[in-house]
Formats: structure tokens, C-alpha cells, sequence
């Protein structure tokens, strides 16, 4: 029986990987069922998670603290959303992921000591059903940040007013997943035309997807 592919499109903000998530919305149309969903959220309880989070409380909360806040919106939406989605047979494809979490609570919070608990978390909770594919969108922190800031149809957060160095500790991070999941991630230069990226990425969700 072929695994049906848990899809996931990450990182930093500014880095296009959205863009990217609406292009690909707009070739499959209704050619192919897919589900598309996000991180934190994609279902209703973690959707109330991820409003916590992102509340000036959970955003100046510990590593440790947004690491069991997310991993519980996590946990939730594996088993409303994802699992029965890929028990039918539909592909699901998710903007952010646990890759999130990695760069972020782990690397940009700068609590390495907490990455093992990461990983032991991460086999919980998706079990048999951990993601087939990861795209890391990649720009230069100092570019990212700057679409965040010139992005006029953005709804700004509390995380946008993070200084460069977070930046460029997240996208630190986001390499070293790539680097600790070989061949299970793919590096997209994100400093190029929208369109060529997406010939890029449409390609291997068609090899993934099997479609012909």
C-alpha cells in the first residue's frame, strides 16, 4: 500500500513559502484532492491553541512553555485533521510544521538543551504518520525581514518585531533540520522568481502525490 504524503511548507516569515502554498492552490484547483492546512491551527481546538500562542502572553513565554503549547495544537490537529485525511488516501499539505518548532523554540530561543525532548516528542505524536516531505524556504535573514516589513497586505504580529539576530537564529535552525532528516527535506532557494520556485516544487509534489 502506498504511504499517502503528509506535505510540509516552511520557513521564516518572508521567505515566500505562502506564496508558494496559494501558486500550488491555484494549479491543482480541482484537478486533485488535496486538503491544505497550517500550523499551529488547522482545526478547531488547535486553532484556540495557536490564539494563546500568539497573545503577548505566549509570545514571551519559554522555549519550554510554546514548545508544550504547540506541541499540544499539534496533537490535536494529527489526530482530527491529518491522519483522518491520510487514512482516505488525501494527500495533506501544511503551511508550517514541527520544522517550525525546531528553528524556532529550539534554535532562535536558543534552548538546544530541549531538542532531544523534541525529537522524543515528535515520535509521539505523529507515531507512523511523520511527514513525507518537507519544503524550507530559504532567504538571507536581512531579506526576509525586509519583505516582513514593506508587506502592506500582511497582518503584522508580535513575532514581526523580532530583531534580525532571532532571524537569524531560526533560519540557523531550519538548515540543521534539513541537515538532521536527509533526504526527507528539501532546501528551495527562496530569492528567486515566484514562478520558477514553483515549477521546482510542483514537480516533486507530483512525484510524491503520484499523479500523472
Amino acid at each position: 500500500m502506498k504511504k499517502v504524503p503528509l506535505i510540509i511548507f516552511d520557513g521564516l516569515d518572508g521567505s515566500g513559502k505562502s506564496t508558494q502554498v496559494t501558486l500550488l492552490k491555484e494549479r491543482i484547483n480541482r484537478k486533485h484532492k488535496v486538503l491544505f492546512t497550517r500550523e499551529p491551527g488547522g482545526a478547531p481546538l488547535s486553532e484556540k491553541i495557536r490564539d494563546i500562542f500568539s497573545t503577548p502572553e505566549g509570545a514571551q513565554s519559554s522555549a519550554q512553555t510554546q514548545l508544550f503549547l504547540v506541541s499540544a495544537s499539534r496533537s490535536n490537529w494529527i489526530e482530527e485533521v491529518t491522519v483522518p485525511n491520510l487514512k482516505e488516501g488525501t494527500p495533506v499539505i501544511s503551511e508550517r510544521g514541527d520544522s517550525s518548532t525546531f528553528a524556532y523554540q529550539i534554535y532562535m530561543k536558543k534552548r538546544l538543551d530541549l531538542e532531544r525532548l523534541f525529537w522524543e516528542i515528535r515520535d509521539v505524536l505523529f507515531g507512523e504518520w511523520k511527514p513525507s516531505h518537507y519544503f524550507i524556504f530559504d532567504v538571507s535573514a536581512v531579506e526576509a525581514k525586509r519583505r516582513v516589513n514593506t508587506d502592506t497586505k500582511r497582518t503584522r504580529s508580535i513575532f514581526d518585531m523580532d530583531p534580525i539576530d532571532s532571524y537569524e537564529r531560526a533560519r540557523d535552525g531550519f538548515h540543521l533540520f534539513v541537515k538532521k532528516l536527509p533526504g526527507e527535506v528539501t532546501l528551495i532557494d527562496g530569492d528567486r522568481d515566484p514562478k520558477i520556485i514553483h515549477e521546482e516544487v510542483y514537480a516533486k509534489i507530483k512525484e510524491l502525490c503520484e499523479w500523472k
